[in-house]
């Protein structure tokens, strides 16, 4: 029969193990009460001498060293300086790291991108081969190529429209004082 079987765990398991499920008469639990308070008394009496012993080393001015490290736990770390702890994960798990274009790959691709805005399929597969690079890169730094191109003429527009505006706003300078800003010229 082996410990695991439903009659060892119902009928011989507390035999075992003196003490659970009321196994044990009356005179073994006295004897076992008795041995738990001799046991109690022994470690209170040795707190007590341990106790003393501390005092008087205390009294002695002895230090104790104190170890922080007693005191950490997995809730409770240690606090680290800023240039010891990780670094905060930039890209998200299972992604790959980014790997930037050489500048050969970074010439052809501008150089076809002056071309063409737009690529056909058989384009994108062309020049990503060349360049040892997938098909879906090359699209996407086309995209991303197009998108720089709308936002460098917005900002171009904005700059001359802001110029225009400020220009509109300052009044016409006198010439006299033009002439006198500049430091040439000569008064009649």
């Amino acid at each position: 029969m082996s410990d695991f079987s439903i009659d060892y765990i119902l009928n011989r398991a507390g035999e075992r193990y003196i003490g659970t499920n009321a196994s044990i008469c009356i005179a073994d639990r006295i004897k076992l009460e008795q041995q738990h308070r001799y046991q109690q008394e022994a470690f209170n009496n040795y707190n007590s001498v341990a106790a003393m012993e501390m005092a008087s080393i205390a009294a002695a001015g002895v230090q104790i060293p104190m170890f922080d490290w007693l005191h950490y736990t997995r809730y409770h770390p240690p606090r680290l300086p800023r240039n010891l702890r990780q670094p905060p994960v930039k890209r998200t798990p299972g992604r790959l790291p980014r790997i930037p274009f050489t500048p050969t790959q970074l010439e052809a691709l501008e150089n076809t991108y002056r071309t063409s805005n737009y690529l056909s399929a058989e384009e994108a597969n062309q020049l990503a081969e060349s360049l040892e690079l997938t098909n879906t890169r090359v699209k996407i730094w086309f995209q991303n190529r197009r998108a720089r191109q709308r936002r460098e003429k917005r900002e171009r527009e904005e700059s001359y429209d802001s110029t225009i505006s400020s220009n509109a706003s300052s009044p016409e300078p006198n010439m006299d004082e033009l002439v006198l800003q500049r430091g040439v010229g000569c008064l009649k």
